[in-house]
Order: structure tokens, then C-alpha cells, then sequence
């Protein structure tokens, strides 16, 4: 199956809480706290672009997240 990083911006602050949601969901393989642009990665295993979909939407409706960036991974 191939991966994506989900690469998440919070407010200052929710960073931890918002990384234990998402350590919570279903198909989450790694998520940690980064310095720089992003406060948060989590890489995300996924069967369709509908499931990844579904999983960023859920990310961004968590208490203090401002924005996501996804990147998918090519499989060359």
C-alpha cells in the first residue's frame, strides 16, 4: 500500500494534543512532533485516494489545527 505524509500546522500550543488524535487514528503508521514550517508529521498507509481523503479531512477538524499539506508517495 502506499504511504503519505501528512504534514500538520497548529496553533501554538495544541501541537501535543492534536498529535495524540491523530496517533489515535485508524492507519496512522508513524506521527511526531518536527521543528520548522510544520509542527507535526504523521505518515498515513492508505488502500484509495478516498480513504487518504477521508483521513486528512478527519486531521483537519481536530482542535487546533490551522492547515495540512499531503504528500504522496510515487511508487516509480
Amino acid at each position: 500500500m502506499p504511504l503519505a505524509c501528512i504534514l500538520v500546522h497548529c496553533k501554538p500550543g495544541k501541537d501535543p494534543y492534536a498529535l495524540e488524535k491523530i496517533k489515535e487514528m485508524k492507519d496512522v503508521k508513524r506521527a511526531f512532533e518536527t521543528l520548522g514550517a510544520f509542527d507535526i508529521v504523521a505518515e498515513f498507509e492508505f488502500k484509495n485516494l478516498e480513504k487518504l481523503g477521508v483521513a486528512v479531512y478527519e486531521i483537519a477538524k481536530i482542535d487546533g489545527v490551522v492547515s495540512t499539506e499531503t504528500l504522496i508517495e510515487t511508487l516509480l
